[in-house]
Parts: structure tokens; sequence; C-alpha cells
């Protein structure tokens, strides 16, 4: 089965969209599973946002571009900041979910 890819143009008309979606998403999921991690120690130094949090976007990709995310383009360790997050996940779906100019189906 071919999965269609986005072509350049499409992408570039729904990326402010994409990205504001995801980051407002990805603020939700952060605010609605805080917790205080205890001051003394290093067991819970964690980062700012966790990789499998990151994975919980993967409607919001399939919603906006067609196809899943795919936890190979989330970072294994996480993130500093939310805007590190998106900017990566950001340039995956890029590389991932948009055509090259010559080709818009590629096999699944």
């Amino acid at each position: 089965m071919a999965t269609v890819k986005m072509t350049p143009s499409e992408f570039e008309a729904k990326r402010a969209d994409i990205q504001s979606v995801l980051t407002e998403r990805l603020h939700k999921e952060l605010k609605d599973c805080a917790w205080e991690a205890e001051p003394e120690g290093d067991l819970w130094d964690l980062p700012t946002v966790d990789s499998k949090t990151v994975c919980k976007l993967s409607p919001v990709v399939l919603e906006k571009t067609g196809q899943k995310l795919d936890p190979k383009w989330v970072r294994k360790g996480g993130y500093e900041s939310v805007d590190d997050a998106i900017a990566d996940l950001m340039a995956h779906i890029a590389e991932h979910c948009v055509a090259a100019a010559s080709a818009t189906v590629v096999a699944a």
C-alpha cells in the first residue's frame, strides 16, 4: 500500500498550523503529567520533555500529515525544552512526510 506524502507547497502552507498544534498539545501533556521531583538527589534528574511524552503526539501528527509519528524520530533521552522537541519533530516531519519535488507517492 502506498503512502501519499504532502507536496512541499502543501507542507509550507500547513507548517505554522502543525507546529502550533504540536506545541499546544505538548504543553498540555506536560501540564497534565506535571509532578514535583524531590530537590535532593539525582534519581529524578529527567529532561524537561520526555521522549515518551513526545510520542503521545502521534495522533496529532497523523491528523495533520496523514502519517503516523515514527518513534525513531524522537530523540532517546528526551529534550531540554518544548521548543527543542518541536523543532526536532518538525524536521523529521519535513523529512519523512513531505515528498521530494519529483515524487508524491512512496511504497509503504
